[in-house]
């Protein structure tokens, strides 16, 4: 009768080790994976720039100094005047006035069918006029719209604003 209890005592720990061991494997790995990183959803968010119908956006980065783009326009129309800047997640409206420390003035305008790289400081419009400072720790996501203030030669002396972009971009 002992020689049997031997046995079952020895089956069961034989079973224990090893899921034990299995257990504590995984457990491992799960733990290297998240100081990696993997479960934290802001490693998922790429730098994109979504362009509206007749825009082009292209190349844009977001560094602890400022943003930086390539956009263009081919709607048919020759911008004489174009100042470009970027709102903040939330806000659907161009702002009354534009603060010269968050706008890209792209001088000598655009024609259809150009292109030009942009940076924009460090800043980011609202629409009331003020302005915030953009993520500058790398790592840090910013959403949000990029806009154009511009003149054409056949609109007279008007402004016209225009959103040409959606951006989604991390610190890097």
């Amino acid at each position: 009768m002992i020689h049997r209890e031997n046995r079952k005592a020895q089956s069961a720990m034989e079973y224990l080790m090893t899921y034990g061991w299995a257990i504590l494997i995984i457990a491992i790995v799960l733990v290297a994976l998240f100081a990696l990183g993997i479960f934290n959803s802001g490693s998922f968010i790429n730098t994109t720039c979504i362009a509206t119908s007749g825009y082009e956006c292209t190349s844009v980065s977001l560094t602890p100094s400022g943003m930086t783009a390539t956009i263009g326009q081919a709607t048919g129309a020759t911008w004489t005047t174009a100042n470009v800047f970027l709102l903040g997640p939330g806000v659907t409206a161009p702002p009354s006035t534009l603060n010269s420390d968050a706008v890209n003035t792209i001088s000598g305008g655009l024609t259809t069918g150009q292109t030009s790289t942009i940076t924009l400081g460090n800043y980011i419009s609202s629409s009331s006029g003020a302005i915030t400072a953009m993520p500058s720790t790398i790592g840090q996501t910013l959403s949000g719209q990029m806009w154009v203030e511009y003149t054409t030669s056949t609109g007279g002396s008007s402004t016209l604003y225009t959103e040409i972009a959606t951006v989604n971009m991390k610190v890097s």
